[in-house]
């Protein structure tokens, strides 16, 4: 039951995200397959700028889909419509990040535009309340 209720979460975040411009996703698919998925979801503190949301999901496209080990980024708001019968998550945004394998994972964590980000956005982070998740797709 806790397995299906947290895949349906993840289904559900995955579901809210923006989709990247066509040309972005002719970009990515040129880049190769990318297995490895990096999820993150967001909740703000309280005392956060009311913009917050907006700056940190423009710089998730901007700085962090830069990054050369990164494949596909999407990041986005809650959708207004999501799965049925599954209980809603309350956050401010997900972002999900593709690369190749653990060593691109690695890599975008050190990079300087992912610690940018977070310098710049990670003041306003509900750090207690933020979830990651990383998988790998397991296509047989």
């Amino acid at each position: 039951m806790r397995l299906t209720l947290l895949f349906g979460m993840m289904v559900t975040v995955l579901g809210t995200v923006v989709s990247m411009a066509p040309a972005d996703e002719a970009k990515s698919e040129k880049k190769g397959h990318a297995p490895y998925a990096h999820v993150v979801i967001f909740r703000m503190k309280e005392n956060a700028p009311k913009d917050a949301v907006d700056k940190a999901i423009a710089d998730c496209h901007a700085l962090l889909a830069k990054v050369p080990s990164v494949r596909m980024v999407r990041a986005g708001r809650p959708a207004a419509k999501g799965t049925p019968d599954v209980p809603k998550m309350q956050y401010d945004f997900a972002l999900l990040v593709l690369v190749e394998d653990a060593e691109g994972l690695e890599a975008y964590l050190k990079h300087p535009l992912h610690l940018k980000f977070v310098e710049k956005h990670g003041p306003h982070f509900d750090r207690e309340k933020l979830q990651i998740f990383d998988f790998l797709d397991q296509v047989k």
